[in-house]
């Protein structure tokens, strides 16, 4: 059980982010998972309910998406797999960008995390302004990693 409990043991165990992000597998993980968790979520979130449901349906539905959009993003910002493959859309980001597109998903997730952790604590205001500041933090990261490959792509057609 001491093994588990060593720092370096268990740091030279963990996969490498760059290999992760490089997995063309991600590509269909990310956009068959996210569109699913965001079309559940919508659909949750138009279903009829009332009383004490209401509440929790659009707690669901909102979580379903907020983890549902970053996990699509990842699935875009993956490696393009063969021109004749069903998941072949032409997106082909650098490594930084990639990274950032990941470490944008991450802050996105963690914003509902933060509201109902934060929350029962009784700062609501204080809650709410840390989850806005992480909110708009990963939507720009994210935003900045495609920007960044659609610049590229518009500056020299020929590459992409």
């Amino acid at each position: 059980m001491d093994r588990f409990m060593d720092i370096g043991h268990v740091a030279e165990t963990l996969p490498d982010l760059s290999e992760a992000l490089d997995d063309p597998r991600l590509r269909q993980f990310g956009l068959v998972g996210g569109v699913l968790l965001v079309a559940v979520g919508a659909l949750l979130s138009l279903a009829p309910a009332s009383g004490q449901w209401l509440f929790w349906s659009y707690a669901v539905a909102a979580t379903l998406v907020f983890i549902g959009v970053p996990l699509l993003c990842l699935g875009l910002a993956a490696p393009d797999p063969e021109p004749g493959s069903l998941f072949h859309l032409g997106i082909e980001l650098t490594t930084t960008q990639r990274r950032a597109v990941a470490l944008g998903s991450l802050c996105i997730t963690a914003t509902p995390i933060v509201i109902a952790v934060g929350t029962p604590l009784g700062l609501p205001t204080l809650v709410l302004a840390i989850a806005a500041a992480t909110a708009i933090l990963g939507s720009v990261l994210v935003l900045t990693g495609f920007v960044a490959w659609t610049s590229a792509a518009i500056a020299e057609p020929s590459r992409h």
